[in-house]
């Protein structure tokens, strides 16, 4: 029986290795490799649009086979939009998670400084950043070599726990996650819950020792 066809978009490639990423219209990402492309007028690039089969790759995931790129290779109008004025472009996709990590680091210091939160809550924050920041590292690196990825409720699971600050910065540095409709609304509802949560304890709304209570329980 024959497969049905797929198409995407190329969102990742590294030339020299000969191989990257495709996103399917559905959303899933997909391992690229250059033996799996028909003749092509030039290299691939990101931003080209792709028809493509399933298959299995060599780790036994799915992966994007017998790919055609569309329209001979062309420019792709996201690239055309963006020549000759990138940084703009790079900066409306992505500028809202620096801006929701400054604002949730500023809620942190005022609930700090007025007394309202307790210094673990703080060391947290930091700790916790720092771990979400090397899991969304580590797994840009895995998707990027093709080896088996870091789950997403891991991602989100590590920044609910109040490692939401160095999952923002991560995604914004490493370009990892940005993609996903259904990831960034995940992240968008996390933020939502840490500017509530650390906006009751600056405001004085959310008392101090319930913050220990609630600790004390979950620990229990």
């Amino acid at each position: 029986m024959k497969m049905a066809r797929e198409t995407g978009e190329l969102v990742d490639w590294n030339d020299d290795r000969g191989y990257g990423f495709a996103l399917s219209d559905r959303g899933e990402r997909y391992f690229v490799h250059i033996k799996s492309i028909d003749r092509m007028a030039t290299r691939p690039r990101v931003g080209d649009r792709l028809s493509f089969t399933l298959g299995v790759g060599r780790d036994g995931r799915p992966a994007a086979v017998n790919v055609k790129i569309l329209g001979a290779n062309p420019l792709p109008s996201r690239a055309a939009r963006q020549r000759g004025n990138p940084a703009p472009a790079r900066q409306r996709a992505f500028g809202w998670r620096l801006a929701t990590a400054g604002a949730l680091v500023a809620l942190l210091l005022v609930a700090l400084l007025l007394g309202h939160a307790p210094l673990w809550l703080g060391l947290a924050y930091l700790i916790m950043g720092i771990i979400s920041a090397c899991l969304y590292a580590a797994d840009k690196r895995y998707a990027e070599t093709g080896q088996w990825r870091i789950s997403e409720a891991m991602l989100l699971g590590t920044d609910l726990c109040f490692g939401i600050v160095g999952g923002l910065l991560a995604q914004q540095v490493f370009r990892h996650k940005t993609a996903k409709q259904s990831y960034i609304g995940s992240t968008m509802l996390l933020c939502l819950l840490h500017i509530l949560w650390l906006g009751g304890l600056a405001g004085g709304w959310i008392e101090p020792a319930a913050v220990t209570d609630l600790a004390s329980d979950f620990l229990r």
